[in-house]
């Protein structure tokens, strides 16, 4: 997925293929460049493409010929057909730089089949509890619905996003705490959706962070990137942050799931185990075995 990080030295970008099978295709709505490197491409696919939420799916471009890369749709399946991809230009990319320099409305993408079960999370929280379950000596209560801390660096945001308005309508909408890490605060792409989110849902709070407070010159931040009820975001790597504000057991008893580039998976998995997190409920996307240190978990490589 290209959820985050530019790698260094001009590697090339990962999970990009030259293989895989057409089976759906789409044309573009709108590009919105949310900042020099980033851009929000929305996709109308006339026959649905059936993925399950926080699902990712193939696509190829006529920009990229014959390149295929996945990405998370940043909303849930919709009988639209309507499709919302978030994208980060990587540096040696040879398909996410195009997408997000040249995209045009009425591009026509294909798609191939859809992979990953990221949104069976959610599954659990489908059935609604019993509001009035059979009282008697042997009956024990319903559990409360466990608490879903969702930690995203950079564009790893997009599948969360769509757990979150999925979560949304569900009989009995988990609590959920988003903490969602950028490098700098115009790098916050999407920061007014996700406040607009917040207070609407109220099983919905999001804490952000940044490393740095100030933007580096021609980020070029949009107007999607603020918001006046947006709380200042603290310092930090999105992993530290989680870990500081659930420590002392905070972690106890709830549902992590992570999204960002393998890198930052890898890192913030380890961190938060060690803060308490238990590894059985503990959710992302399938990685590549990495070498983890402190400085893989670092915002400025999302």
């Amino acid at each position: 997925m290209e959820h985050t990080r530019r790698p260094r030295h001009g590697t090339p970008e990962r999970h990009a293929r030259t293989d895989g099978p057409a089976t759906f295709t789409g044309r573009v709505l709108e590009v919105q460049r949310r900042t020099r490197d980033i851009a929000v491409i929305r996709v109308h696919c006339p026959e649905p493409i059936p993925f399950t939420v926080g699902q990712h799916i193939p696509i190829r471009s006529p920009l990229a010929p014959g390149i295929w890369r996945d990405y998370s749709p940043a909303l849930p399946p919709n009988p639209e057909g309507l499709l919302e991809f978030h994208i980060r230009i990587v540096d040696g990319g040879a398909e996410s730089r195009p997408l997000v320099a040249a995209s045009r409305p009425g591009d026509e993408w294909t798609f191939g089949a859809p992979r990953g079960s990221l949104g069976q999370v959610l599954d659990g929280y489908r059935i609604p509890l019993d509001d009035a379950p059979p009282t008697g000596l042997h009956h024990l209560p319903e559990p409360a619905p466990r608490e879903l801390v969702m930690v995203a660096g950079g564009t790893g945001l997009a599948p969360l996003r769509a757990l979150i308005m999925e979560a949304a309508d569900l009989p009995t909408p988990p609590p959920i705490h988003l903490i969602w890490g950028a490098r700098t605060p115009g790098e916050l792409y999407d920061l007014r959706t996700v406040i607009e989110l917040a207070r609407n849902l109220p099983n919905l709070t999001v804490t952000t962070a940044v490393e740095k407070r100030n933007d580096a010159p021609l980020t070029r931040p949009g107007p999607y990137c603020s918001h006046p009820a947006a709380p200042m975001p603290r310092l930090g790597v999105a992993a530290d942050v989680a870990a500081r504000m659930h420590r002392d057991g905070g972690l106890d008893g709830k549902t992590v799931i992570i999204a960002g580039r393998g890198e930052m998976i890898e890192a913030t998995r380890e961190q938060l185990v060690a803060a308490g997190a238990d590894p059985r409920f503990i959710h992302h996307d399938p990685v590549a075995k990495t070498t983890t240190s402190r400085e893989a978990g670092r915002a400025d490589l999302d």
